[in-house]
Order: structure tokens, then sequence, then C-alpha cells
């Protein structure tokens, strides 16, 4: 059943992100064809700021739907009036949560990669990339001369999993922040906006009471190889463990309100 959940959700959100993330790419050959001309009469000079603000504006639409539409698409199957029909399925409250949150961790990473893609394909010649190329192995090389391979090893793997645990936070958030807005308020809307600002202060205070002392701790690091042992084996899994009990917490406040506490009127 979940993996039906899946689906429905994929398919339900697909109509709004596909046909953003084509305009994205369908902008970018165009844009970097019209910066390519250069010259134009003076009555079309207008032509090149108008496509490069248009797709400015497709980049930032990507990024900001991808926080958006998860939003809108959690708060109206779940707590409006299609969340009769939701509730009455015959599929837990955590698998509801769970579809939602794969799919917005999906489409979360797909908008990072048609960014990316879109800025490659935008400025990258084949010049550009052979120079950055370069670059990174130079620094690469460096880097391996002065630290532990294993070491550095660790700490790229432990980069990679924090932004995928910030793939799944952000969401949790909004889910919760929407869980505790329907308990707390008759406005659904005002109170999920409380909600949202109740968890990001009490984060916010926590957050500062465990990383303080780490902070002061990895400010008396001085050497390259030091402070790169005390991230990968000390900062970085503190922090992960810290951003998974969070998860936990987030997930389990709007399982529990969901369940116990569930408010349609």
């Amino acid at each position: 059943m979940l993996g039906k959940l899946i689906r429905h959700e994929l398919k339900a959100t697909a109509r709004y992100f596909l046909p953003l993330f084509l305009i994205a790419i369908v902008l970018t050959p165009i844009t970097r064809f019209t910066l390519w001309i250069g010259n134009y009469p003076p009555i079309l000079q207008f032509i090149p700021t108008v496509i490069v603000f248009i797709y400015v504006a497709s980049l930032i639409v990507v990024a900001s739907a991808s926080i958006l539409l998860i939003i809108y698409r959690f708060y109206r199957s779940m707590v409006t009036e299609e969340g009769y029909l939701m509730h009455t399925l015959p599929v837990s409250t955590e698998s509801h949560i769970f579809s939602k949150l794969t799919v917005a961790s999906i489409w979360t990473i797909s908008s990072w990669l048609v960014i990316f893609l879109s800025i490659c394909g935008m400025f990258f010649t084949q010049e550009r990339f052979s120079t950055v190329t370069q670059k990174i192995s130079y620094v690469w090389y460096q880097i391996q001369t002065t630290v532990n391979s294993s070491l550095l090893v660790l700490f790229i793997i432990e980069i990679v999993f924090l932004l995928l645990l910030g793939v799944f936070t952000a969401p949790l958030i909004y889910y919760a922040s929407i869980a505790i807005g329907q308990v707390i308020s008759k406005n659904k809307i005002l109170g999920s906006i409380i909600g949202y600002f109740i968890i990001q202060i009490v984060s916010q205070i926590v957050g500062v009471i465990i990383m303080v002392p780490l902070g002061f701790y990895g400010d008396r690091i001085s050497d390259t190889a030091n402070s790169l042992g005390f991230f990968a084996n000390f900062f970085f899994p503190f922090t992960i463990l810290f951003a998974v009990i969070t998860q936990l917490i987030l997930f389990g406040i709007t399982d529990y309100i969901f369940k116990k506490k569930l408010n349609l009127e």
C-alpha cells in the first residue's frame, strides 16, 4: 500500500514540477544563444535583458516550488476537506507521512539537479570545464598530501549524508508545523505559521546549547589535519545524530497529532 501511496503522490505532484523543470531546461539554451549573439540593434537591446530575467525567474520558481508545493500538498491532503478521504483509507498515518516525505525528497533533489545542470549548460564551455577540473584536481592533490586519505573520504561521505538528511528535515518541519497548527488554532494556516516559529525557536535554542561547546573546542584546533579529524570523527557524527533525533521527534509529533488530535472541522 505504501508503494501505491507514493505512486499516487508522484502523479499528483508531477503535473506541477515537470512543466517547471521543462521550462527551465528549454530556457537554458535559448538564454545562452541570446547572450551569444551579443550585438543587437538599439531597438532590440531589451531582448537579452528580458530573456535573462525570465531565465533567472524560472530557476527561482524551480527552487521555491519544491518548498511551496510540498507544503501545499501536505496541507491540502491532510487537514482540509480532502483529508476526510485520505484518513478513511485503510492506511496507517505513518504510511501517509512517509509517502509524502519520500516524494517531497525526490522532487527536492530533482530541483537541485535541474538548477545545477541548467547553470552548467548556461555558463560552461569545454575550456571552462577543463579549467575547473584541473583546479579541483590540484586542490584534491594538495589536501591528500596534507591529511589522511581515509579521513578525507569519511569527511566527504559525512557531508553528503548531512545534505541528504537536510532534504528530509525541511519537509518534516513543515509537516509538524501543519500538524501543530491545526491543534492550537481554529485558523489552521495561522496556527501552522505559529507552529513553524515554535519549532524554529526550540530547535535554535537546543542547537545553540549543544553546538556552542563544540564550536569552542573546534576553534582551538589550528592545523588542517587535526581540524579535519575533529570534524570527521567528532563534530559531523554528533551533528548527524542530532539531525536524526530531530527528524524522529518531528515525525513523532506529526504522527501523534494526526492519530490522536486530528481536527478536520
